[in-house]
């Protein structure tokens, strides 16, 4: 049986779906059991627990054959000290797992978690390594996932009344898009195979690197925008539009700085490019099934087979 928390985000459900339909026994984790009911219906174990209550989660996590650890979500907003937030969870996530006695836990990180600062947020998630990588008779395996192409679609808004996408990062910086649906895809076959042993990273890169003109550039052709262009937004405007739409002080802070880090290459994949650090969807695929149906407002997106 395996453990899935935050199994109602995005890699968390990826990873439940994947190992339920190769028939494997899934315990998902979430804080809302409404959210977990799809996961009910494929024959998952539902379990609801508050990923900072560790008694809930020792408990959810006793018997298991491996757990995949998330910090749910990847920032919040208006949060005054969003590391302090990270911190938290995974001091659950770490007491959990060493009062359970699981001996396998697959961790979902971050590209550029090898630096403990400079990073914006991927600092808690070296911190989070850290901190369950030192729990004595544990193996873990730490998913260092590249750049969410699901970001792409918090651009839809500007992209449509502005025709223009707009970001930090140098406009031919190229970055490793990965979509979370092959990120939970690969936990779920990590946790499976269970081959690992110790402390273990692998880099997530995606199906190729992609800059954010080229990502524009698949938009516009997706959905027939030929005007739309792509805009590198200065570092401190950046930060001042967040704090205008009531994004904290914290958090403005840290995602000023994930764009310093990327544009410098401070934050970088160290793997090299092979066919166990990349994963199979394109930008193309992705534009084509979740951007352009959104951004035509034509409901849901097309789900993957």
């Amino acid at each position: 049986m395996f453990v899935i928390t935050g199994a109602s985000g995005r890699t968390g459900r990826a990873a439940a779906v994947r190992l339920l339909a190769q028939g494997c026994a899934v315990r998902a984790v979430g804080r809302s059991a409404r959210r977990l009911a799809d996961l009910a219906e494929r024959g998952a174990e539902v379990w609801e627990a508050d990923q900072a209550d560790t008694a809930a989660l020792t408990d959810a996590f006793r018997g298991a054959d491996g757990v995949y650890a998330v910090i749910q979500p990847n920032y919040l907003p208006d949060h005054p000290d969003f590391g302090a937030f990270q911190d938290q969870v995974a001091t659950s996530l770490g007491e959990a797992v060493t009062a359970s006695g699981v001996t396998r836990v697959v961790g979902l990180s971050s590209w550029g978690a090898q630096h403990a600062a400079g990073n914006g947020p991927v600092a808690g998630l070296h911190r989070f390594e850290q901190r369950l990588s030192a729990i004595a008779g544990v193996n873990t395996l730490w998913l260092r996932a590249g750049y969410f192409m699901e970001n792409l679609l918090d651009h839809i808004g500007t992209a449509r009344e502005l025709h223009r996408i707009r970001a930090p990062f140098a406009p031919d910086l190229p970055l490793p898009f990965v979509a979370t649906r092959d990120i939970g895809g690969r936990a779920a076959d990590e946790l499976a195979n269970g081959r690992w042993r110790g402390r273990g990273v692998l880099e997530l890169q995606g199906q190729r690197d992609v800059s954010m003109r080229e990502a524009t550039a698949v938009i516009a052709k997706a959905v027939g925008a030929d005007d739309l262009s792509y805009e590198q937004v200065g570092i401190d405007r950046f930060h001042a539009e967040l704090r205008r739409n009531g994004v904290s002080a914290n958090v403005a802070d840290m995602m000023a700085e994930v764009g310093t880090s990327l544009n410098l290459r401070h934050t970088r994949m160290q793997q090299p490019r092979t066919a166990r650090t990349s994963t199979p969807t394109s930008v193309e695929r992705f534009v084509e099934e979740e951007f352009a149906p959104r951004y035509r407002g034509t409901g849901v997106a097309r789900k993957p087979c």
